[in-house]
């Protein structure tokens, strides 16, 4: 029997090695709403309201990056210090949805390039990040049951890091950052 196992588990391949390809309409249209906030936000005063974009993320992201963005280096002695939507600190431009893969049946992975750069310029090149989409479990939430929710973000580099081990970390007293 342990043969038999292992012989279906060595014939699916890992997510990471399926290839990118279009992603469903409903889940590119909610990464495209949040990047259309995402310009028009960024360069407004004040503390981060991520009211407009609540029905984009799942429930428990929204709650920790709610926390998250009421830190401040003063009183806390520790806050977010990069743009969690572009993965750095400077002015987003737009970003395409390059293509979507299945992690499972309720999940899957978006790769977005994010066009940034400073002083009214993007760079040549976008920044990549891995977005994890869920579907939405539950009726009762703030959007309709299978609704395409933001769970997580990837940002490759070295070292590869995810947003909600980010602000897990960073929402801990005793915390420190990155």
């Amino acid at each position: 029997m342990p043969i038999v196992i292992a012989a279906l588990l060595a014939a699916v391949p890992a997510a990471s090695s399926l290839p990118y390809r279009p992603c469903p309409a409903p889940l590119k249209q909610r990464l495209e709403t949040l990047y259309r906030w995402q310009v028009s936000r960024q360069n407004a005063p004040g503390p981060t309201d991520l009211t407009p974009v609540a029905r984009l993320l799942s429930p428990s992201l929204h709650t920790m990056l709610e926390s998250a963005y009421e830190l401040t280096p003063s009183r806390d002695g520790r806050f977010v210090d990069f743009d969690v939507f572009s993965g750095t600190q400077v002015s987003t431009f737009g970003a395409s949805v390059d293509g979507c893969r299945a992690l499972s049946e309720t999940s899957m992975q978006a790769r977005v390039s994010v066009r940034v750069g400073l002083r009214g310029r993007a760079s040549d090149t976008p920044q990549v990040l891995l977005f994890r989409m869920q579907k939405s479990p539950m009726p009762k939430s703030l959007v309709p049951k299978g609704t395409w929710l933001i769970d997580d973000i990837t940002y490759p580099g070295q070292p590869t890091f995810q947003l909600r081990g980010f602000l897990t970390q960073l929402l801990r007293p005793s915390s420190g950052t990155r």
